[in-house]
C-alpha cells in the first residue's frame, strides 16, 4: 500500500513537472507587437538603404510607421497567421505582407509593389527596439 502511494504521488509530480515544461505557441500578434526599427530596405534582393524609420504595432490593433524623412501614416492591423501582416491606413490605404521570418528579437516582412510596368519585391528587416 505504501509503494502504490509513492508511485501515485511521483506521477502527480511528473505530471506537474511536464505541464511546466511545455511552451504555448504564441498568437500572431503578441510576437508582432512592439516596436520595430527598420533596419534595411531590400528591393528585387538588392540593399537600397539603410533605414531609421520605425513601425510600431500596438496591441489594440493600431498602427503607427514613421518614415525616415518623418512622414507618418497611421491606421490598423491585424495578422491573422504568423505568416501575414495587412496595414490598412486611416486612408483606406490596404499593404499586404508576407511575414518571412519573425522571433521576439528580428522580423523580416514583404510585398510586391507594382510600379510603372515593372513588379518588384520590397523587403523590410527590422529589429525589435521596444
Amino acid at each position: 500500500m505504501k509503494n502504490i502511494k509513492i508511485a501515485v504521488l511521483l506521477l502527480f509530480i511528473a505530471g506537474a513537472l511536464s505541464s511546466c515544461l511545455e511552451t504555448e505557441t504564441p498568437e500572431p500578434a503578441s510576437i508582432l507587437t512592439g516596436e520595430w526599427e527598420v533596419e534595411n530596405v531590400m528591393a528585387d534582393g538588392e540593399v537600397e538603404f539603410v533605414s531609421m524609420s520605425s513601425l510600431h504595432l500596438n496591441n489594440n490593433g493600431k498602427f503607427l510607421f514613421i518614415n525616415v524623412d518623418n512622414f507618418a501614416s497611421a491606421g490598423d492591423w491585424q495578422s491573422e497567421s504568423t505568416d501575414k501582416l495587412t496595414l490598412t491606413g486611416d486612408d483606406d490605404y490596404i499593404q499586404e505582407y508576407t511575414v518571412a521570418y519573425v522571433d521576439w528579437d528580428k522580423l523580416e516582412i514583404f510585398r510586391a509593389m507594382t510600379i510603372g510596368e515593372s513588379t518588384v519585391t520590397i523587403r523590410y528587416l527590422m529589429r525589435r527596439i521596444n
